[in-house]
């Protein structure tokens, strides 16, 4: 079932969790909270929140090696297109 079908309910603990994870992650990344890609990094913790991920460190640390990841993508297609 896919997310957006799946009423998601959250308690104050889960958001804080969430949250911090997306301040360590963004910091790690060198990033300010308002970043164009900040949303797209909270819907990634919030994903591998509901997958089951609930530590904050963890949490902040796989969205931020997918945020790179998908940082290094998009480059290598917008060198593509250019070349």
């Amino acid at each position: 079932m896919s997310r957006r079908l799946t009423k998601l309910q959250y308690t104050c603990e889960d958001w804080n969790v969430m949250q911090s994870a997306l301040f360590r992650a963004s910091k790690q990344l060198q990033r300010s909270q308002n970043h164009e890609f900040t949303d797209r990094l909270a819907r990634r913790i919030m994903t591998l929140f509901d997958q089951g991920v609930r530590d904050e460190e963890v949490l902040a640390l796989a969205a931020m090696e997918q945020e790179e990841l998908l940082a290094k993508i998009v480059a290598l297609r917008k060198n593509r297109v250019t070349a």
